[in-house]
């Protein structure tokens, strides 16, 4: 039995780092704060990010010396030596306001929103991105290449990224596509939906995500439908302190029922890889597509 609260919690946390930002009116409060940005003669230098994909992205564009803090779920070990503001979506305020950054990236969820008036207060440029998409990511990065005076590394990183998912799209094409059941979490089982960049990289990938007809873009669903769509193969998220016990699925009820359990056709991922839509996504796709088809990666291998 799994406490209710805990799990409602991790659910939370682990629907926050699949969705990498959301919020409705973050797009508006975002562009107000480029415009302010750009209208500005200085860049950001003491950036505070707690969104992990977001801290990939600056790291990625040359920026991790701007970095002067880290939030607890952060993995690159070039921030090892930063001091801890704690989770990304429960900060320490007192920590933040210390450090004196002068840009915080900050989830728009509803546990920050306190913090972040209090830091718009001291007068702290605020970002909060939305990334559902791939399309999202790439906007992001060249916001954050707008607002640092990166604007060519920027458009380097996205061409590199397209080049990549593209080259990999190119490999596994033509081939047959297995389904798949991607498990964000998995009591109760929540998956991918339509329009989330996991249902992209599935399709990059070479597969096709069981649940793209699911209403919602993280939604809930039941096994019993799971088990009436069959899955070609289940890939189970995992982080450092949640990984479900595959031997122990083959026993539980529902998931006993689905034929890729029984098989051996499930697959735990990384969910600091697979849940992050950052640089690293070019990762996370040429994984998956090694595992629906290593055929396609052996030299010469006809489609």
């Amino acid at each position: 039995m799994i406490n209710s609260h805990v799990a409602t919690r991790a659910i939370a946390l682990a629907l926050a780092l699949a969705m990498g930002g959301c919020g409705g009116e973050a797009g508006d409060a975002n562009s107000e704060k480029l415009q302010e940005q750009a209208a500005g003669t200085q860049t950001p230098q003491r950036i505070i990010s707690l969104i992990p994909s977001v801290t990939e992205t600056i790291v990625a564009l040359g920026a991790t010396d701007r970095l002067v803090a880290r939030s607890q779920y952060d993995v690159d070990p070039r921030l090892d030596d930063l001091p801890s503001v704690g989770q990304g979506l429960t900060p320490s305020l007192e920590q933040l306001a210390r450090l004196e950054p002068d840009l915080v990236v900050a989830w728009p969820d509803n546990p920050m929103r306190s913090v972040i008036a209090r830091l718009e207060e001291l007068g702290v440029s605020i970002y909060s991105p939305e990334v559902q998409t791939l399309d999202d990511m790439r906007e992001t990065a060249r916001d954050l290449g707008a607002m640092l005076g990166l604007e060519t590394r920027a458009d380097s990183l996205i061409a590199t990224i397209d080049q990549e998912l593209d080259e990999i799209r190119q490999t596994v094409a033509g081939r047959p596509r297995p389904s798949v059941f991607y498990v964000v979490w998995y009591a109760p089982p929540t998956t991918s939906g339509s329009g989330t960049y996991i249902d992209e990289l599935i399709e990059i990938a070479g597969g096709q995500n069981i649940f793209a007809d699911a209403p919602g873009l993280w939604p809930q669903v039941s096994l019993e439908e799971a088990v009436r769509r069959q899955p070609d193969i289940i890939l189970l998220s995992k982080t450092r302190e949640h990984a479900p016990d595959i031997g122990r699925l083959r026993d539980e009820p529902g998931w006993r029922q689905l034929d890729a359990i029984q098989r051996g056709d499930v697959v735990q991922v990384d969910a600091n890889l697979y849940n992050r839509p950052g640089p690293r996504v070019v990762r996370a796709a040429r994984e998956l597509a090694h595992l629906l088809h290593p055929e396609a990666f052996q030299a010469n291998s006809p489609r």
